[in-house]
């Protein structure tokens, strides 16, 4: 407590009092900073619950392509002429794998922007009691 010596009461309890505020701005950031934390944790859990999604959709289009491709395999590789009828199966089969590429390479593999956390004031302004 020496270098307070030679101050008033008065003098103290000034110095007091903005210790106490500058106390109660440092709680305040640390709860903003919490609350920032939480916000990205809960950002984070959210996208890993869509990426999980995602995979899963993408393996059944990947199981589906798969299946129409042994399908146009098997049809062409038939010894006999195919019918009219078996031309044209064959050629839906085709049409729907090459839509399921198509589709699929469309998919977007960029993840989303993360949410945008709420303005913090500066540390000069919440020094002097200016923000809340």
């Amino acid at each position: 407590m020496f270098i307070f010596s030679g101050r008033t009461n008065k003098e103290l309890a000034a110095i007091r009092q903005l210790l106490e505020q500058v106390n109660n701005k440092v709680d305040q950031v640390e709860e903003q900073e919490l609350k920032i934390m939480s916000q990205i944790t809960d950002w984070a859990a959210a996208e890993q619950a869509d990426l999980s999604t995602i995979q899963a959709t993408l393996n059944g289009i990947v199981t589906g392509i798969t299946a129409l491709d042994t399908l146009i395999t098997n049809l062409q590789a038939t010894a006999t002429t195919l019918s009219p009828d078996d031309l044209a199966a064959l050629a839906a089969v085709k049409t729907a794998s090459d839509l399921l590429v198509t589709q699929s390479q469309a998919i977007s593999t960029t993840a989303p922007g993360a949410p945008t956390p709420a303005p913090v004031a500066s540390a000069s302004n919440k020094r002097m009691g200016n923000v809340g």
